[in-house]
């Protein structure tokens, strides 16, 4: 007998697909603003985070136009794609994973740190510092600095761990939520954790280390929540959302 292949989707996408189909039915016509995600999470039962990346996802395939600060809405014209693809690993996945293995990785650092790694971290730090104050992209400073916490562990493997979270990190949702969010605001706050990592390390401050960076990663979380439009929904979108199922 013939096998098919199993389709493995993750939550956002199906949450996706769920909307792809209510666009493509004509329930929600081209610049119908979709419901906020507070009201989208409630009717399909799923976290915000969960919402806030299907629209992501819909937005990369061409079906959704996110604007800041106002809202999701109804692509005119055709999509880019049939429908919703790959989008890459979810962003809020990803940072309960790192916020769970970095956070140990922090605790193991400060009972090892050498001098040497001390002064990597200081200079992961001072390259953060001068791409925030030219305004400029500072993935790589930022990924430096979490490398150079996992090398301090003197663990090649905590290391290897580590750069496959961040590789994951320049997937498409990661990436979108990052430009969504960007602000002075989230890079400052996000050089003050760093240094705050730094000196719990530097203490040799195992429980504090582990706190740090788990407080760090949770504030990223918190940033890629923000900006969100939360209010209001016309009636149209109300009754077009009425027959969403959970997925």
């Amino acid at each position: 007998m013939p096998f098919q292949a199993v389709a493995s989707q993750r939550l956002f996408q199906q949450v996706a697909e769920q909307i792809v189909g209510l666009i493509r039915s004509g329930e929600l016509p081209p610049g119908t603003r979709l419901p906020a995600e507070r009201d989208l999470s409630k009717k399909l039962g799923v976290s915000r985070p969960v919402v806030r990346e299907a629209m992501i996802a819909l937005e990369i395939s061409g079906f959704v136009e996110v604007k800041t600060g106002t809202g999701s809405y109804v692509c005119d014209g055709t999509p880019r794609a049939d429908d919703v693809g790959d989008a890459g690993p979810s962003a809020f996945e990803l940072l309960a994973a790192r916020r769970n293995i970095e956070g140990e990785i922090a605790a193991v650092a400060a009972e090892s740190a050498t001098p040497a790694d001390i002064e990597r971290l200081d200079e992961a730090l001072a390259w953060y510092r001068r791409e925030y104050l030219k305004g400029e992209d500072s993935f790589e400073a930022d990924r430096a600095f979490h490398l150079g916490v996992a090398g301090a562990t003197g663990n090649s493997v905590y290391v290897r761990m580590v750069e496959l979270l961040w590789g994951d990190m320049r997937g498409q949702i990661f990436s979108r939520l990052g430009e969504l969010t960007k602000n002075s605001k989230k890079l400052r706050t996000n050089m003050a954790d760093h240094e705050a990592i730094r000196d719990c390390i530097v203490a040799r401050d195992g429980v504090a280390a582990r706190r740090a960076m788990q407080n760090h990663i949770a504030n990223v979380e918190t940033y890629f929540l923000m900006d969100a439009a939360e209010d209001g929904q016309s009636g149209q979108v109300k009754r077009a959302t009425r027959g969403i199922t959970t997925p």
